[in-house]
């Protein structure tokens, strides 16, 4: 039977949960710098994102036997919500970049009742970028982050997609998103911006197989 692991960003950090502390740490030799617990409980959810709150710290693993403890637990704590993503390429080869609260990000948003993710994730797109001419690619992979907004624990789960559009169309930002700019980005070029972008979106273009 396959190993369960989630990876979860926190505060811009991994919170990891699995079935299989030492199988991830042969995988991830990184994680041997994360603090661990074992067993779901809600002490031990409480204490690694306090720890995950403290500078300097990597990250936090939490193991148990069961993968159903592990999300039935986490469900409890955050309230799960879906949203969609693109990771957008044009007829050059660039990649369609946003800058907003001092990142650069992907578009992505959440899903409305009923709506299917893949277009929930090209209607998200559109609208942060002003892009009408999308076309849907493949799914790229699954990130999750935890956060509070207005008093409420949430657990973000988005799906990503690779998507075409093309340069003619004129960008349009999303101002009512805090998006403050968008533009297309050379994959030679993307080093200086991946710099400023949060470890899951990193993820996300290493998982379309770009480098910078």
């Amino acid at each position: 039977m396959q190993d369960f692991v989630q990876k979860i960003y926190y505060n811009n950090k991994p919170l990891i949960l699995t079935t299989n502390k030492d199988a991830y740490l042969d995988e991830y030799p990184v994680a041997e710098g994360y603090i661990s617990f074992v067993g779901a409980f809600p002490r031990h959810y409480r204490l690694a994102i306090e720890h995950l709150d403290k500078p300097g710290t990597m990250g936090a693993i939490i193991e148990d036997i069961s993968e159903k403890s592990l999300q039935s637990e986490l469900h409890d704590i955050y309230q799960p919500i879906d949203a969609g993503g693109g990771l957008v390429f044009n007829e050059a080869g660039q990649v369609l970049m946003i800058f907003r609260r001092g990142k650069w990000d992907l578009p992505k948003g959440k899903r409305d009742d009923g709506e299917a993710i893949d277009y929930c994730a090209l209607r998200e797109v559109s609208e942060e970028t002003g892009l009408q001419q999308l076309t849907l690619g493949e799914k790229i992979c699954d990130t999750y982050h935890v956060y509070s907004q207005n008093k409420e624990n949430l657990l973000k789960h988005t799906v990503w997609f690779r998507m075409y559009g093309t340069h003619k169309e004129k960008l349009v930002p999303q101002k009512e998103e805090n998006i403050l700019e968008a533009k297309w980005v050379d994959e030679k070029n993307l080093g200086p911006v991946v710099f400023k972008a949060y470890d899951a979106i990193k993820e996300v273009l290493t998982r379309a197989g770009l480098k910078w």
